[in-house]
């Protein structure tokens, strides 16, 4: 971790020197030699972090040298609020002149001499390190961590109760059974999953039973460590491989000692030898080779040539945690226990000896254990974990006394043997071996509450504000820093430390939604507590805000701060205001305020609470569902000049944002989606760093009190623009955006759809995400109008679109646009559309989401023909009055997965052609309890649905 904070400080110092390089007249020399020794310390961190699990010397001078670098940050970011805050600063950058200071004691001598003082310290350090025997390394290879006792605890887990731990994994089981045994395909299988999930369990399983069944000739199980040896790998395996009837091509009639003789003169064979050697035996006899938590792919790339003959009857089982290494082999994914195989796993660790209760009777019990199974994430590992700490547990006060703490017990390594901190440090290698780059974005993933659902976007943007994307960490691959953040999250996804939901709607967008699992969350958690991260969760659920958010600031150097609010604030609560000191609050980099009160926003805390003057440093701020005193934001939000990221999301009694947002002069993002009515000044063009706007939502009746936000000169290098709308927003300006990637538009009248349209085709090269909502005022049925529709269905760019005006009969007019169209996803509303769509809508060939709202269509009949969309995986329909038969021929919608039907009143029976969609996963009908009853268990229609696993009526 501390090679990951000494990169964030670099890219933060050398892009404070760069953008504000005026400011630190005085002091330049100083922090650029604070940079170089920063650099070269750097490469000495490569080799400590793979050393500290030898010394806790090596730990305590990485925890100093974090703690130097976070201090050198502070010092130098607040200096330059200092120094732009007197009257140089006022000649130098106007746009800072109003800001307070944030250390008033320092003087230019004081600054210079607590950066001598950091370097002094940090040199102390060094030469420590450098005296330990740690070097310097320049290239560290993609793994900056290693444990050097991992050797030993891979070793001994392969045979850790193989039998005790085997529960839900039979299909798994029977599947790589088959793939084994199976002499004419798949030369190298791999098993792949995240670390605990039971992929050496299953692995050794299959080995035992080849071995017992005598299926193969040789065996060798090798385990590898991530400073993988390749010479020892395969002296390892061919001295296992040699039999004792003889080596491949040799006589069976070799005595013992022949075979001893062999087995000793591995090590001195030449590289080429041993290869030979090797091949040679696979070749003749049938082998079983088992390559145990492979790291790399370049591990498998040096050492494969020993591995890849051409005859399939030896087999290479491989087991890792990440995906790509698994491509290198068929692959089979471990996931999860399901719930009633986790509890069977849990009980028979509980009670080792088969003394088992019943648990018809133990109900408590039973729902204790349900609870901790939950809480345990159904991980394998961590339910054996489990078990132990309750086989000695003999009392129901005792698993309830577990279970109140059962996620201290998880990571303490609590237990009676030495097994405990074994799969304890199986589970924190997951974390160890990630590249320092990704070890900052997964601990700040700690920040979000448990089982919490993170849109990925939102995940980027704070990522990209808090210093933890940088494009030097990715070789060849061009892009912008969401780009490399939707890498950095696809990693922690191949690693199995973050779930994710793939995105299937948006072509260019891998990921919609990212979550970690509670056992992994409890280890993200473990390890920035550990790392000395500095987050901090905040549940407000009563009593003195105040005093609760001073505790929560001054524990330790709290750096994340999330504020959950359960309740509304009681002002009188708060009548003794502890105020937040300025030395608790310099730390704070990111602050998250949520509103949880269910149905409702409340207001939020006055400035004498919540001072945000005082969070200077500051430089991701997010509220989501708030009132604000007076209908204003804080003033004091203005003066955060470091802020990157600030988020307004739901927050509808703001009024308009401060002109003096423009001394927000490093803002990336502003964010006011889901805000309504708020009104922008034209100061955009002044905040030059501007690269994502999300802006609120405007309703008809407040529109016209509103000025033309302006989007010009300044901001020509947006590369998200979301919630334009033409009625608010002038066109013109965005023409020039060249840099734009994704837009989501409204438009109401014609000239400004001909404009967006025009824009797409020609302006913007680089889009990757486009949606245009066509609103009332655009007059469709026109000459001009249709012209405009068919441009539209044939956009290469355009991959959302919702009309919200009358068609008629204008569909049928467009079928030979349609069929090239890109569309993936399409929302009528109120179309009142009088011929069937769906032969038509059907065409599309990049359909996959259809939504037909509030008289879209407004006919009687509505068929789906054969081979029509091809592509569709979810299709609403709501609202469509007259709506009486739907046909759905054989071979439509083959991908169907979701199906959601609400107040159609007319609609009396589900397709006969529902019984052939086997794609379809869930079906909602609401509004409708006649079909609803029709398609229960006991309706006359069940036949047609019973294959779908979830059935909700409404």
């Amino acid at each position: 971790m501390a090679e990951a904070v000494v990169s964030v400080v670099l890219k933060t110092i050398g892009d404070l020197v760069l953008e504000e390089g005026r400011l630190l007249f005085g002091v330049s020399d100083e922090v650029k030699a604070l940079q170089t020794q920063l650099r070269e310390i750097k490469c000495l961190l490569k080799d400590a972090d793979r050393k500290q699990h030898e010394s806790e010397s090596v730990r305590n001078w990485m925890a100093e040298i974090r703690d130097l670098a976070y201090r050198a940050e502070d010092v130098i970011a607040a200096y330059t609020v200092q120094i732009s805050s007197d009257g140089h600063g006022r000649r130098i950058n106007r746009l800072l002149r109003r800001f307070s200071h944030v250390l008033n004691c320092y003087s230019l001598h004081q600054i210079s001499s607590e950066i001598s003082d950091i370097k002094s310290e940090l040199a102390r350090v060094t030469k420590n390190m450098q005296d330990y025997g740690i070097r310097s390394i320049i290239d560290g290879g993609e793994n900056s961590a290693a444990s050097n006792n991992q050797n030993w605890t891979r070793k001994t887990f392969p045979n850790f109760e193989i039998e005790d731990c085997f529960v839900g994994m039979e299909d798994e089981l029977k599947q790589l059974t088959s793939l084994v045994v199976d002499d004419k395909h798949h030369r190298v299988i791999s098993v792949w999953g995240m670390g605990g999930i039971g992929k050496t369990t299953i692995a050794k399983k299959v080995y035992n039973q080849m071995i017992q069944a005598k299926k193969f000739d040789c065996f060798a199980w090798v385990c590898i460590t991530q400073q993988c040896q390749i010479r020892s790998v395969l002296e390892d395996v061919l001295q296992q491989l040699i039999p004792q009837n003889g080596v491949g091509v040799v006589s069976s009639l070799i005595n013992a000692e022949q075979i001893l003789q062999k087995r000793e003169g591995v090590s001195s064979l030449s590289n080429t030898q041993l290869i030979e050697q090797l091949c040679d035996i696979q070749r003749a006899k049938r082998c079983l080779i088992v390559l145990d938590d492979l790291w790399e792919t370049s591990h498998w790339d040096a050492f494969k040539h020993a591995f890849l003959v051409r005859d399939l009857k030896s087999k290479i089982l491989v087991t890792t945690r990440k995906h790509k290494v698994a491509d290198i082999g068929f692959s089979v994914e471990l996931g999860l226990l399901n719930k009633d195989d986790a509890w069977e796993l849990l009980k028979k660790k509980s009670f080792p000896h088969n003394n088992i209760p019943d648990f018809a009777f133990q109900v408590k019990l039973h729902k204790i254990g349900k609870e901790m199974i939950r809480k345990c994430g159904c991980l394998p590992l961590a339910i054996c974990l489990l078990g132990g700490v309750l086989s000695n547990k003999n009392s129901m006060r005792e698993w309830e006394l577990v279970n109140e703490n059962i996620n201290a017990s998880l990571f303490r390594g609590e237990g009676h043997d030495e097994k405990d901190k074994q799969i304890d440090g199986v589970l924190n290698l997951s974390y160890e071996d990630l590249p320092y780059y990704l070890k900052s974005c997964f601990l700040y993933l700690g920040t979000f509450e448990e089982d919490k659902s993170i849109y990925v976007y939102d995940l980027y943007r704070i990522w990209i504000a808090q210093g933890m994307i940088s494009n030097e960490n990715i070789r060849g691959k061009e892009g912008t820093l969401i780009d490399i953040a939707e890498l950095y999250l696809g990693e922690l996804a191949s690693r199995c430390l973050v779930q994710v939901e793939v995105e299937d709607v948006i072509p260019t967008q891998k990921y919609r939604t990212c979550k970690l699992h509670d056992v992994v969350r409890q280890l993200c958690m473990s390890m920035g507590k550990a790392e000395d991260f500095g987050v901090q969760i905040l549940e407000y659920q009563g009593g003195n805000f105040s005093t609760s958010l001073y505790e929560a600031l001054s524990r330790t150097k709290t750096r994340h701060l999330a504020i959950h609010f359960k309740r509304e604030l009681q002002l009188e609560d708060d009548e003794l205001t502890i105020p937040c000191d300025e030395d608790t609050a310099k730390h704070l980099r990111s602050l998250e305020i949520h509103n949880d009160v269910y149905g409702e926003n409340i207001t939020f805390p006055p400035q004498s609470i919540v001072n945000f003057q005082k969070f200077k440093l500051l430089r991701s701020l997010v509220f989501v569902k708030f009132n604000f005193a007076g209908r204003k934001l804080p003033r004091a939000i203005t003066f955060l000049v470091h802020l990157k990221c600030l988020r307004l999301r739901e927050c509808d009694q703001l009024d308009k944002l401060p002109s003096s947002i423009r001394n927000l002069a490093h803002l990336d993002t502003l964010d006011l989606l889901g805000s309504w009515n708020v009104g922008i000044p034209n100061v955009l063009k002044k905040m030059f760093r501007l690269k994502h706007v999300l802006l609120p939502y405007y309703d008809k009746e407040t529109i016209t009190s509103y000025q033309y936000l302006r989007l010009d000169v300044g901001v020509d290098e947006l590369e998200s623009l979301i919630g334009f709308d033409s009625c608010v927003h002038e066109l013109k300006s965005i023409i020039r955006m060249k840099n734009l990637r994704r837009l989501l538009a409204s438009i109401s009248d014609d000239e400004s759809l001909s404009v967006v349209i025009n824009a797409i085709a020609r302006n913007w090269k680089k889009l990757t995400y486009c949606g245009v909502s066509i609103k009332q005022g655009c007059l469709l049925t026109s000459e001009e109008g249709l012209i405009n529709l068919k441009r539209l269905f044939t956009c290469p760019d355009l991959h959302y679109l919702g009309i919200s005006v009358q068609l008629g009969k204008l569909l049928a007019d467009c079928m030979r646009d349609i069929i090239s169209s890109k569309l993936v996803s399409l929302c009528l509303l109120k179309c009142e559309i009088e011929d069937d769509p769906m032969p038509i809508l059907g065409k599309l060939p990049s359909l996959t989401e259809l939504r037909l709202y509030s008289r879209s269509f407004v006919g009687e009949e509505m068929t789906c023909p054969e081979f029509c969309f091809p592509c569709l995986k979810k299709l609403e329909l709501n609202s469509l009055p007259k709506l009486k038969e739907w046909t759905v021929e054989e071979g439509a919608m083959p991908l169907l997965s979701q199906l959601d039907i609400a107040c159609c009143p007319c609609l009396e029976m589900v397709p006969d052609g529902f019984s052939a969609i086997f794609a379809l996963q869930k079906l909602v009908i609401s509004g409708m309890p006649d079909l609803g009853k029709r398609v229960l268990p006991s309706g006359d229609e069940f036949h047609k649905v019973r294959h779908v696993p979830s059935v909700i009526i409404y």
